[in-house]
C-alpha cells in the first residue's frame, strides 16, 4: 500500500459524508436560487415546466447524495472503496449535468466565470484524474453552449468582442489548471500532514499501531499473488526500564526518539515502521531476507555505537535486540507476526544486542 493511498482513505473517511451533501445540496440551493430569481422577476426568459423539471433534478441529486452517504460505510465505519469509486463519479456527473441545466434554462453570458465552484466539489476529493475528466467535460459543454445559444452566451458583437473573448478564454484556462494544481499538491501536501498527525507517532514520528494491519495486508497479498518478497523486523531496546527507571522517563523519551529516527534512516523509503507499543518497533521490509538481515544489523550497530547525552549532561548506551521472519506461504500474517516476536525474544534471552533472523 502506498503511504498516499493510506492517508487519503484516512482523510476520505473524515469528510466523504461532508463532501457529499455540500456537492448535492448546492444543486438544491441553486434550484431553489433560480426559482426564487424566476418569480421575482430577475429570470423571466425561464421555462416555468423546465424550472421545475429542474428542481424536481436537483431533489434527485440531493437523494443520490443521501443514498451514497448511507451505503458508503462499512460495519467499522470506514468509507467502502467501491462506493467511494461510485460516488465520486457521480458527483462529477451531477456537477456536469447541473452546468448543462442552468446553462440552458437561465442563460446568462459571463456564466463561464463560475466555472471553478463546478470544478471545486470534486476537487474536495483530491483525485486529480477525476479532477481533470470534470474540467474537460466542463469546459466540452461550455463550447457546445457557445454553439447552440452563441447569441446569448457569447460577449455583444461589437469593437470589444476579440478582447472580452480573450479574458474568457484566459480565465476559463486559468481556472481549470488552476484547480488542477492545487488538486495535485493540495492532495500531496494533504498526506504529508495526515502521516505527520493522524497516522504517526508524536513521539517517535512512526506510523502508529493502528495503520499496521491495513500494511500487513497489503505487503502479504503482493507476496502471496505477484510473487513480491517483504520481511518483519520486530525491535526492542534492551532493557529500557532501568533507562527509564535510572534517568527518567524524559531522557527514555530521548532513547525512544533516537532509536526511531536511526530505524526510519536505515529503512527505504517503500518500506515502513511502526510503534508496536511502549519501546518496541515492527518494520516492514520490502524485499530478501539477506536484505532485511543486513538492514537489522546496520541499525543494532548503529543504536550500539551511539552515546546518548542527557538534559542532566549524563551519558548513557543502550542496545536493541531485533527478530528478523521472511514470508513463508505456509503461514498467515497472524502466524509470521507471532514467529517474528519469538525471535525477538529468543535474541533477548540468550544475550540481547543481536539480531536473531533464523
Amino acid at each position: 500500500m502506498k503511504k498516499e493511498q493510506a492517508s487519503l482513505d484516512g482523510y476520505m473517511n473524515r469528510v466523504y459524508k461532508l463532501i457529499m451533501i455540500i456537492i448535492s445540496g448546492s444543486c438544491m440551493i441553486a434550484g431553489v436560487a433560480i426559482t426564487a430569481l424566476h418569480y421575482l422577476g430577475y429570470a423571466r426568459d425561464c421555462n416555468e415546466t423546465f424550472l421545475w423539471l429542474f428542481n424536481l433534478m436537483d431533489l434527485g441529486f440531493v437523494g443520490i447524495g443521501v443514498y451514497y452517504i448511507k451505503t458508503g460505510f462499512d460495519r467499522g465505519g470506514m468509507v467502502k472503496s467501491e462506493k467511494l469509486k461510485q460516488g465520486k463519479y457521480a458527483a462529477a456527473l451531477i456537477a456536469v449535468i447541473q452546468w448543462n441545466a442552468i446553462t440552458y434554462l437561465c442563460p446568462f453570458r459571463d456564466f463561464w466565470a463560475f466555472l471553478m465552484f463546478f470544478i471545486m466539489g470534486e476537487a474536495l476529493f483530491f483525485d486529480i484524474k477525476l479532477v481533470r475528466q470534470t474540467t474537460i467535460a466542463l469546459v466540452i459543454s461550455i463550447a457546445i453552449s457557445w454553439v447552440i445559444k452563441g447569441d446569448v452566451l457569447l460577449p455583444v458583437q461589437d469593437g470589444y468582442f476579440v478582447a472580452n473573448m480573450t479574458v474568457r478564454l484566459i480565465g476559463i484556462l486559468g481556472m481549470s489548471v488552476s484547480m488542477n494544481v492545487l488538486t495535485y499538491f493540495g492532495g500531496k501536501f494533504l498526506v504529508e500532514e495526515l502521516e505527520k498527525y493522524a497516522y504517526r507517532d508524536s513521539l517517535t514520528n512512526l506510523l502508529t499501531r493502528k495503520t499496521m494491519n491495513g500494511y500487513l495486508e497489503i505487503a502479504y497479498k503482493m507476496a502471496q499473488s505477484y510473487g513480491k518478497p517483504f520481511c518483519l523486523l520486530m525491535l526492542d531496546i534492551d532493557d529500557f526500564k532501568a533507562v527509564n527507571d535510572t534517568y527518567g522517563h524524559e531522557c527514555g523519551d530521548v532513547v525512544l526518539k533516537a532509536v526511531s529516527g536511526m530505524v526510519l534512516s536505515c529503512i527505504e523509503e517503500d518500506d515502513q515502521a511502526f510503534r508496536w507499543g511502549g519501546e518496541e518497533i515492527l518494520a516492514i521490509v520490502h524485499g530478501s531476507k539477506e536484505k532485511a538481515t543486513e538492514m537489522a544489523e546496520l541499525i543494532r550497530t548503529r543504536v550500539s555505537q551511539q552515546e546518548f547525552v542527557f538534559c542532566s549532561g549524563e551519558k548513557a548506551a543502550v542496545t536493541v535486540t531485533i527478530g528478523v521472519i521472511a514470508y513463508d506461504p505456509k503461514y498467515d500474517v497472524e502466524k509470521l507476526m507471532e514467529k517474528v516476536d519469538k525471535r525477538l525474544y529468543e535474541g533477548k534471552r540468550s544475550g540481547k544486542n543481536q539480531v536473531v533472523s533464523h
